[in-house]
C-alpha cells in the first residue's frame, strides 16, 4: 500500500469511503520461482468479480445465459497450439462483427476468464462474435512472443470469421485491456504495415498506458517524449507510486517478459507514421499512471487523419471496476463501453458508404 495519503488525489467519494474503511489496495508482484500461486490469486480476484452484483445486474440472470462460449485450439507461428474462446448469441449470430480481445495481467497473469464479463457484454447488447485469446505468459515466454500470439488469432481470425459466424465487412475489431492494449496496439501497427486483409476496422484500449520511460536489463533506454511526460503534474509523476499501478510494477512486468527497450515492437511513440493505425476508443482511469499517454497516442492518431474517442474516469485507479465492482461510477463505464465499440462499428460503415460515393 502506499504511503501517500489518498486526499493528495481527486478520489472518487464512493471509493473514498471505502479506503478509510478498509484501506487502499496492496501492491501485487508475483514471485518468479512461484508463478501458480499469483496466477491462483488473480483468478480468484476475478470469480469474485463475476459475482459481484454489478456483473450480474449489468448481464442478467438468465440461464442458459443467451450466448454461447466455444473454446477452439490454434496453431501458432513456432508451432504452439493456444486456445481461444468465442463469444456467440444463440439466436441470430451469424453474419456479425468480430473482435480479437487481449486480456489484462502484466503479460504474467490472467487467461480465458480475466475479461470474461467484457466479452460476454459485448457479445450480448452489440450482437458481436468475440474471441478471446490466451496468449502465453511470461517468464515462460520472452516478450514479444505475446504480441505475435495475438497477432497470429488476428491472422487467424481473418481467415475463419465466417466458420465462427463472422463478417469482418461488418467490423474487425480489437479490445486489449491494461497489458493486453500494449499487444493489441503492437498488432494494429503490424497489420498496417503487412497489409493484413480483410484490414483491423478499430481499436478498444481499457487502462492501456503506452511505454515511453524504460530501462532494459540490457542497459538499453527508452525515454520518449519526455517533455509531454515528466512533468510534476502529470501523470506518470503524480501516481507513481500508485494507486494499485505503480512505476516499480510496470518495470517489473517489463523486466519478468525480458522486453527489449530498443525494439519497435515496445513502444508505439517509435513510430514516425501514425495513419492507418485508427479509430481508436480509450476509457482511461483519472487516478493511473498511464492516463496521459492516452490522450497524446489520440492527438498522433488524430494528426494522422484517424477518428478517436476518450471517455476518462475521475478519481478512480488503474482497473478500478473489477477490484471496486460496487462504486456507481462501473455502470457508466459499462454503457460507456457498449456505446464506444458501437462508436467504432458506426466509424466503419460510413468508411464504407464515402468509398461508394
Amino acid at each position: 500500500m502506499t504511503d501517500q495519503p489518498a486526499g493528495r488525489f481527486e478520489v472518487d467519494p464512493e471509493l473514498k469511503g471505502i479506503w478509510k474503511k478498509y484501506g487502499e489496495p496492496k501492491f501485487f508482484f508475483p514471485r518468479v520461482e512461484d508463478m501458480a500461486g499469483p496466477r491462483r490469486l488473480h483468478a480468484m480476484g476475478n470469480t469474485r468479480f463475476m459475482k459481484s452484483a454489478f456483473v450480474k445486474e449489468t448481464l442478467g440472470n438468465t440461464s442458459p445465459p443467451p450466448w454461447t462460449e466455444e473454446d477452439r485450439p490454434i496453431v501458432v507461428r513456432d508451432g504452439s497450439s493456444l486456445k481461444v474462446r468465442i463469444y456467440r448469441l444463440r439466436e441470430n449470430s451469424t453474419g456479425r462483427p468480430v473482435m480479437v480481445v487481449a486480456h489484462s495481467g502484466g503479460w504474467c497473469l490472467g487467461g480465458l476468464e480475466t475479461e470474461e464479463f467484457i466479452c460476454q457484454l459485448l457479445c450480448l447488447r452489440l450482437n458481436m462474435v468475440v474471441v478471446n485469446v490466451a496468449y502465453r505468459l511470461s517468464p515462460d515466454v520472452s516478450y514479444p512472443t505475446h504480441v505475435f500470439d495475438v497477432y497470429d488469432t488476428i491472422k487467424w481470425v481473418a481467415v475463419n470469421a465466417q466458420s465462427i459466424g463472422g463478417e469482418l465487412s461488418k467490423g474487425f475489431l480489437t479490445c486489449g485491456v491494461s497489458a493486453g492494449g500494449n499487444l493489441t496496439n503492437m498488432c494494429s501497427i503490424l497489420a498496417r504495415d503487412e497489409g493484413l486483409r480483410p484490414n483491423l476496422t478499430g481499436h478498444v484500449y481499457i487502462c492501456t498506458g503506452f511505454p515511453h520511460d524504460y530501462r532494459d536489463q540490457n542497459g538499453n533506454v527508452s525515454q520518449l517524449f519526455p517533455e509531454q511526460f515528466q512533468s510534476p503534474s502529470g501523470s506518470w509523476e503524480m501516481y507513481k507510486d500508485g494507486p494499485v499501478a505503480n512505476r516499480a510494477m510496470n518495470g517489473f512486468y517489463a523486466d519478468l517478459a525480458k522486453c527489449d527497450a530498443s525494439s519497435p515492437l515496445f513502444s508505439p511513440f517509435t513510430q514516425k507514421d501514425f495513419s492507418g493505425l485508427g479509430p481508436v476508443y480509450f476509457q482511461v482511469a483519472g487516478m493511473d499512471l498511464w492516463k496521459d499517454t492516452s490522450p497524446f497516442y489520440c492527438d498522433l492518431i488524430e494528426q494522422a487523419g484517424g477518428r478517436t474517442k476518450i471517455d476518462v474516469y475521475p478519481g478512480v485507479p488503474h482497473l478500478w471496476y473489477s477490484i471496486y465492482p460496487q462504486l456507481s461510477i462501473n455502470k457508466k463505464w459499462a454503457r460507456d463501453l457498449v456505446d464506444g465499440v458501437e462508436w467504432l462499428l458506426k466509424q466503419k460503415s460510413e468508411a464504407q458508404i464515402s468509398s461508394r460515393l
